[in-house]
């Protein structure tokens, strides 16, 4: 099982959701706003989305949103949000790793904050790639190996490494792997993450990125 939040299951993440108004901040990640920006919006996948900050921006970008998360409570909140603002996003309590073999294929595919065991780090972000359809991308963020301590998981193996994530989306084009600084407050250090870009080539036939998604309704 490749939960949402590492080894924790959605239990913990409930008890820790329901303890405050909010755990992570409500604002997208800098990186994902930075490379989405510019996409053309269709069909989007947040796995681990928790409370939904990625989530509810894409979705105010006009892209609609499938949330993926253990945490009943978390999605309950995100979905509050989204219906308030009228937004399209579908919020499904899931394990990542029974979501993602469904076969569902998606424009753009985001993996934040997500550090699963090393042993299953592999399977999750081939998986993830797999759902990637033809022209579309995924964007990776987590908490770098240099951050051990400060933040993220307290065991190294789950933290991420340039050389960790080189060859991890196979069937995709890797656009970028990269550190990045990231200031905390009043922190002394800057927080390191890392983020990986990626995007699937379009055949030489042409197929369009809206095209062929395995999950989609028949029309009516």
């Amino acid at each position: 099982m490749m939960h949402g939040h590492g080894r924790e299951g959605h239990h913990d993440w409930d008890a820790r959701y329901a303890a405050a108004d909010r755990i992570f901040p409500a604002e997208p990640d800098e990186a994902l706003v930075e490379l989405a920006a510019g996409l053309s919006p269709g069909r989007a996948l947040d796995l681990g989305a928790g409370e939904g900050r990625n989530s509810l921006w894409l979705a105010r970008q006009g892209w609609q949103v499938t949330a993926v998360d253990l945490s009943e409570v978390g999605l309950g909140r995100l979905r509050a949000q989204a219906a308030a603002e009228g937004l399209a996003v579908e919020a499904v309590t899931a394990d990542m790793g029974e979501f993602l073999a469904r076969g569902g294929r998606f424009d753009l595919v985001v993996v934040a904050n997500i550090h699963p065991a090393a042993a299953e780090r592999a399977r999750l972000l081939a998986a993830a790639a797999q759902a990637v359809a033809h022209g579309g991308h995924l964007f990776l963020t987590g908490h770098h190996l240099e951050s051990l301590g400060r933040a993220g998981p307290p065991d190294p193996d789950r933290l991420y490494t340039e050389d960790r994530l080189a060859g991890a989306f196979p069937g995709l084009e890797v656009l970028r792997i990269e550190k990045r600084d990231r200031q905390r407050g009043d922190a002394a250090a800057p927080l390191v993450n890392v983020v990986a870009w990626a995007a699937r080539p379009v055949p030489a036939h042409g197929t369009s990125k809206h095209e062929g998604h395995q999950d989609r309704e028949p029309s009516r």
